[in-house]
């Protein structure tokens, strides 16, 4: 069978539709019965079986939904592992033109996702659009995509742009600028990112800054190895010099494939600033039950938080959220990035064990509502803000949480009570009125 096409194997649609792998006693389908099922001839469900046809996505989809069973049963699974994005798809049973429609984007916009790997600039959760739609993780998405020839074929590119970039940069002398913006190669690497140039200067002003920052730990290191005095000092010294080369090597090797993560997962300041709200709030996935944030005080759509960098979850009638685990490693692995993106924005604080201590226990940055354990934070911007008010008022503030629940915003406390809901809004166990 021809690559792309999917891994269709003949002999698993067989032993499906003979039930080999259901109860002994299930009658099996004759292959007459299943042509009838999905719109198709006895002759082409024989050709499909003995290798000599491959059904198209919509014919295999047919044909997983007639036998019960997910359209990945009647492909090989040992060659799973080398699919691009195309393959998962056509295994699924969807057509390029089906991802279209489901995802509202142009077929130019996702070809060039599908075959180079280009995520449409204004769709931060692309991947994870994607991912839904086909009904997979976005891991797979993203190591389906890695096995793209054109990506591949980018990244190895980058990396030969990249050097060249460091030779002309990073050891100049005089202060730091980053590249060009009419250097060559970053015109050509913005283009392969389908990125704007200024863009991936501030990215790749960043990047080499981390490697140039490094060069310089190693050659000062390297004049104390050659010049001092003390021969403990210079045997140290060497020793460091070797650590700080071996950083600079691990870091231009992986500056392609960190290039590729950032350009697929980078949001815009609005959602980059919610993300760092829940770090400095410590409101991420842990390993006891953590701690989470009333989404409404992060925005007015949950929807606009991505799906695999936010979880969300409903306490009775207050919906919450927090940092995944991807979350979490995404703003520690980008955090310096951003910064170069968006100068301005809040910078997210690392939590510290005096944070935890607060948001893991009984403290004035957590609260509970009455009768459940589970701790939610309130983002440290808007507490500061409805903490000021309060001692204006010499009152605590009220919040409104949800139709039952309020919130009070004292000057060292958050007390979370139960009220009735308002008159004007039904009751949702009431029937309507006509």
């Amino acid at each position: 069978m021809a690559r792309g096409l999917t891994d269709f194997s003949g002999s698993e649609l067989r032993a499906h539709r003979m039930n080999v792998y259901a109860r002994p006693d299930a009658a099996p389908m004759t292959a007459e019965e299943l042509a009838h099922a999905v719109g198709a001839t006895k002759a082409q469900i024989l050709a499909y079986e003995n290798g000599h046809r491959v059904p198209d996505p919509p014919r295999l989809l047919a044909l997983a939904r007639a036998l019960r069973i997910h359209p990945w049963k009647l492909t090989n699974p040992e060659d799973r592992s080398t699919w691009t994005l195309a393959d998962f798809r056509r295994a699924s049973g969807l057509r390029a033109q089906d991802m279209v429609e489901h995802l509202g984007v142009s077929p130019k916009n996702y070809r060039r996702f599908e075959n180079e790997g280009i995520v449409p600039s204004r769709r931060p959760q692309f991947v994870d659009e994607v991912a839904g739609a086909i009904g997979v993780t976005r891991r797979l998405v993203e190591a389906a995509i890695d096995q793209t020839p054109a990506v591949q074929k980018r990244q190895a590119r980058a990396r030969e742009l990249i050097v060249a970039m460091v030779d002309r940069y990073v050891l100049r002398p005089g202060p730091w600028k980053g590249p060009e913006l009419d250097d060559p190669q970053l015109i050509e690497l913005a283009a392969a990112y389908g990125r704007p140039v200024q863009r991936l200067r501030r990215v790749l002003a960043y990047e080499l800054g981390e490697l140039r920052q490094g060069q310089v730990r190693a050659m000062r290191e390297g004049v104390i190895a050659n010049y001092d005095i003390d021969r403990g000092r210079q045997y140290n010294a060497r020793n460091a010099m070797d650590r700080w080369d071996e950083v600079s090597e691990h870091g231009l090797a992986r500056l392609p494939q960190r290039l590729e993560r950032f350009h697929r997962s980078a949001q815009p300041a609005e959602i980059w600033q919610h993300l760092v709200d829940l770090y400095n709030i410590d409101a991420t996935a842990r390993a006891d039950s953590g701690t989470w944030a009333p989404t409404f005080m992060l925005c007015e759509d949950p929807l606009v938080l991505p799906r695999s960098l936010v979880e969300h979850r409903a306490y009775d009638d207050v919906m919450t959220c927090r940092l995944t685990v991807p979350g979490v490693n995404h703003i520690a692995s980008f955090r310096g990035l951003y910064a170069s993106l968006y100068p301005v924005t809040r910078r997210p604080l690392r939590p510290t064990p005096a944070t935890r201590a607060r948001t893991s226990g009984a403290g004035p940055e957590t609260f509970t509502l009455p009768n459940r354990t589970e701790r939610l934070a309130v983002p440290q911007r808007l507490l500061e803000t409805m903490r000021t008010q309060s001692s204006n008022s010499k009152t605590p503030l009220q919040l409104r949480l949800s139709p039952t629940y309020e919130l009070a915003v004292g000057a060292n406390s958050l007390t979370a009570t139960a009220v009735e809901p308002d008159a004007d809004e039904p009751d949702e166990n009431e029937p309507a009125q006509d």
